[in-house]
């Protein structure tokens, strides 16, 4: 094997390692590769309390394999949780000066060897204690371990040489002496390895210390980023698609799984070895749970209770508002406002269903809970802020109210005035020196000044009732949210500017047929004509009577041309205007909607729960003490200063790589841009097309986005059977 990665929990306890000399067994995976080896350490528990907890091997047995069956099937089958050897903390002063005396014995047989011959044979040194080949042959033989220290007690002993037979065990050394001087992690040093029933020698070993993922602080994830993950723009060619089916040669994505899943590993394996604490303690926090276990029963009855009301509410006035006869009517005309009020009232019924979560994944897989708790968090956490901006919005139209009525009195007389009616009038006449068809002209201009005093008498009559629009406006805010009220104004101002849409509408008509009456006769004198079937120009025989006729139709139509485009133009820009206002408004709502809230706040708050790719930050040699290093030195000291053979020799005892794993985090444009992206993606560019092609060909312009509604449909269920999902929506939730 050459090489061999360990992968060690930083955050155990320091407590626990140095209080007394001790050996504990270590549980997680074990991941074979091609040439390396990687062993995730997930928990380790004391001798002691295993055979404290568990009164046979049996049990014990059991016990390691009902907490692998909870592990995520794809983990399972890359790697079992299962036992993977032991680790000596603070090892015997007999045992240490065994390890000592046979490496001194090593090194002066490697050195005499040195000196004697003239060439240098290769040599290994073995770490942490491991013996020469012949010690090894003679072990084997004897079936019996290196030295007596590993050795365990009671049914351990006999669990580890069938564990041995039949499959793999480490054995670890954990020394004060060899720890960090940065500070106080002590560092693993490899002392057997067994896979398959064979002692493996490692000449590489690394050393990778990790933080144990928690549920709501940290976890790890590669990114989407990674190098094999990543999608070309163009086509590759086959065989090139062929070399990325093989897998990478550092498969990480099992390793990143059991890394998520250790903290779970650690927490069953501690709670099955904790089950005869003290009584006293038991009871305690038996009252305790049970007295939150009422508080929380309570709670959620009440919660479910008015949840019930409220969904009873809003089943009846949806019932009451079906049964009026103008109701499609009405959807029609306040399209924006029915589409948003629906989203809010399912949004409202459709809580406890986001609650629920049966998944197991979400108990052991740290990164997926996570995941899962921003999906359960998303729709509250976007009720509450849309509710909290309705809040600001209605009282601030509440407070100032008479402002606000002056304000937009002001604004309607300015609009109707100064723009429209000084506009058509500006028409009427020269604009900008053009030499307009004066009868055509006069006519568009009655028309257009017409129908903005009927449009001005009528909001004049309305205008009385300002108040309690904005009064309704305020209250809707403050009841349904902000959205609400803001997609209730989008209905208003294309009610208001009806009279615009429709003189825009009755232009655009007008320009759109002398456009096409100008391309027709003059594909005539050319002798061309479109073919609809095939959609392309043909030529054509026309006869000399449809040339007399054509011309005499040509000149007429596109000298009255240019006022029609005058008109068209000066009402497209203020349609324009006024769709681009309400454009806004829709796009500012679907922000609001799609905003994930709480991915934000637990961005600013923990920012390690969206990591986006593994980082390795390696430490430095200087900073690593072994005994091992002040051996060399010192037997360094005895030889011959003239043989550099030997220094070279005694120097090839190599130091265990060690390394910290860390993540790079996402940005903040990270977390929110696919949510975004989702929304809008495809659809601003085809908007501005459609509008330009609108707006030259005098068709119809598109007057919304046509963003995505809500995918949620209309809840119709009993009662009884919607308070019991409220109620069951509160247990998932408190868990």
């Amino acid at each position: 094997m050459d090489r061999c990665r360990i992968w060690w929990p930083r955050q155990q306890h320091q407590s626990e390692l140095e209080s007394v000399s001790a050996r504990y067994l270590l549980f997680g995976w074990l991941f074979p590769h091609a040439g390396s080896l990687d062993i995730v350490v997930a928990a380790f528990v004391s001798e002691g309390e295993i055979l404290r907890s568990f009164p046979n091997l049996d049990t014990f047995q059991t016990a390691i394999l009902s907490s692998n069956k909870t592990m995520p099937t794809v983990l399972q089958e890359s790697a079992a949780f299962t036992i993977l050897g032991d680790c000596v903390v603070h090892l015997p002063r007999d045992f240490e000066g065994c390890c000592v005396k046979q490496k001194y014995h090593l090194l002066r047989a490697q050195v005499v060897q040195a000196e004697h011959a003239d060439t240098n044979q290769d040599s290994s040194i073995a770490l942490g204690g491991s013996l020469g080949s012949e010690d090894q042959d003679q072990s084997e033989n004897n079936g019996k371990w290196e030295c007596d220290c590993s050795v365990l007690d009671g049914f351990l002993d006999k669990c580890k040489k069938s564990v041995v037979k039949r499959g793999d065990w480490v054995h670890f050394c954990c020394k004060p002496e060899k720890s960090l001087k940065s500070n106080l992690n002590q560092i693993p040093v490899l002392h057997h390895l067994y896979l398959d029933d064979q002692k493996v020698e490692i000449n590489h070993c690394h050393v990778i210390l990790y933080d144990v993922p928690v549920a709501g602080r940290n976890h790890f994830s590669l990114g989407e980023d990674a190098p094999y993950r990543m999608k070309s723009p163009f086509k590759r060619p086959n065989w090139i698609n062929n070399l990325q089916k093989k897998r990478p040669f550092l498969d990480l994505d099992p390793i990143v799984l059991a890394l998520n899943c250790s903290n779970s590993a650690r927490l069953s394996v501690a709670w099955k070895t904790t089950n005869n604490s003290s009584a006293a303690h038991f009871l305690f926090a038996t009252v305790i749970d049970a007295l939150v276990q009422v508080a929380q029963h309570f709670t959620g009855i009440i919660l479910a209770s008015v949840s019930t009301i409220i969904y009873i509410f809003i089943q009846l006035f949806r019932k009451c508002l079906s049964h009026v006869s103008e109701h499609f009517i009405l959807q029609k005309v306040f399209r924006h406002s029915w589409k948003n009020m629906h989203l809010r009232c399912s949004q409202i019924l459709y809580w406890p269903i986001f609650l629920q979560d049966t998944s197991l994944s979400s108990y052991v897989n740290v990164e997926y809970a996570h995941k899962a708790a921003i999906q359960k968090h998303a729709l509250w956490s976007n009720i509450i802020m849309d509710l909290l901006m309705g809040f600001i919005l209605g009282a601030a139209l509440l407070l100032n109210m008479e402002t606000i009525c002056s304000w937009i009195f002001a604004l309607l007389h300015y609009m109707t005035d100064a723009v429209l009616r000084s506009g058509c009038v500006w028409l009427m006449g020269v604009p900008a020196g053009f030499k307009l068809n004066t009868e055509l002209a006069e006519l568009l201009g009655m028309i257009s000044l017409n129908a903005i005093q009927i449009y001005s008498t009528l909001w004049f009559m309305v205008g009385g009732f300002l108040r309690h629009i904005i009064q309704g406006l305020a209250f809707s805010g403050i009841i349904l949210g902000f959205t609400v009220p803001v997609s209730i104004f989008i209905d208003i101002i294309q009610l208001a500017t009806l009279h615009v849409t429709m003189l825009q509408w009755l232009i655009s008509l007008i320009y759109s047929r002398q456009i096409q009456t100008v391309t027709s006769l003059w594909r005539l004198f050319r002798g061309r004509k479109w073919n609809p079937l095939r959609q392309r120009l043909d030529s054509y025989d026309y006869t000399v009577e449809q040339h007399v006729v054509g011309s005499l139709l040509f000149t007429p139509v596109l000298l009255l041309l240019p006022t029609a485009s005058i008109f068209y133009i000066f009402f497209s820009i203020l349609s324009s205007t006024i769709i681009c206002l309400c454009i806004v408004l829709e796009t500012a709502i679907c922000i609001i909607h799609s905003t994930p809230y709480a991915a934000v706040i637990l961005w600013v708050t923990r920012r390690q729960r969206f990591p986006a790719g593994l980082m390795f930050l390696p430490m430095s040699s200087s900073s690593v003490s072994t005994d091992d290093d002040a051996l060399s030195v010192e037997y360094h000291s005895t030889s011959l200063s003239g043989e550099r053979k030997t220094d070279e020799l005694i120097h090839v005892h190599s130091v265990p790589l060690v390394s910290e794993l860390n993540c790079n985090y996402n940005t903040l444009g990270q977390v929110i841009g696919p949510h975004y992206q989702k929304v809008f993606n495809g659809i601003a560019l085809p908007f501005c097309k459609q509008l330009a092609h609108g707006i030259l060909r005098g068709t119809r312009i598109p007057t919304t986005l046509h963003l995505p509604s809500s995918p949620l449909p209309w809840m119709h269920i009993g009662i009884r059977e919607y308070w019991m999902l409220c109620r069951r929506a509160t247990k998932w939730g408190r868990n």
